[in-house]
């Protein structure tokens, strides 16, 4: 019993370990994709937005040029964004998941047995403890029906008359 719920807790706790691992990769993913976007954004910012507004700058006229460049850079900026919180965890955080639950299941099911084999061993101190108190409050009740019928055949055989 004791093997067991030692065995479900070490592996409750390399589940656990496993997921928080996995939580923290996905989330340094997350941030090293949105570091980038920040990087990438700022960058094209401003050389790539000074080469274009220079380029369109005779085109369109200075107020366009720098207006268009800032909605590029910011098409980009938000496209980069959505892939970071959309990238999901692989089938190993499913795994994982299932691991730990089930050795949750384990878990409980062994607390239950260990609560029931309490309940049992106090119900039979009980029932010891109140014999022994009914024996310790009223010691002759507790003998004599035992010796009752062997000291009533000697009181018998000891008022008949020999012949």
């Amino acid at each position: 019993m004791m093997d067991n719920l030692v065995r479900n807790l070490r592996v409750l706790w390399r589940a656990e370990s496993i997921i928080a691992d996995i939580r923290f990769r996905q989330m340094m993913t997350r941030s090293s994709l949105r570091g980038i976007a920040a990087l990438l954004g700022a960058f094209a910012f401003l050389m790539g937005n000074l080469a274009l507004f220079f380029a369109l700058e005779q085109a369109w006229g200075t107020i366009w040029a720098a207006a268009l460049i800032g909605l590029a850079n910011l098409l980009l900026a938000i496209i980069l964004l959505v892939v970071a919180e959309r990238s999901k965890p692989g089938r190993e955080m499913e795994l994982a998941l299932e691991v730990r639950n089930m050795a949750l299941q384990s878990l409980e099911t062994d607390a239950q047995a260990i609560q029931q084999q309490l309940s049992d061993f106090r119900n039979e101190v009980r029932g010891v403890r109140e014999a022994v108190v009914g024996f310790v409050r009223h010691p002759l009740d507790s003998v004599l029906p035992g010796m009752l019928v062997p000291l009533a055949g000697a009181v018998i055989k000891g008022l008949t008359k020999p012949e």
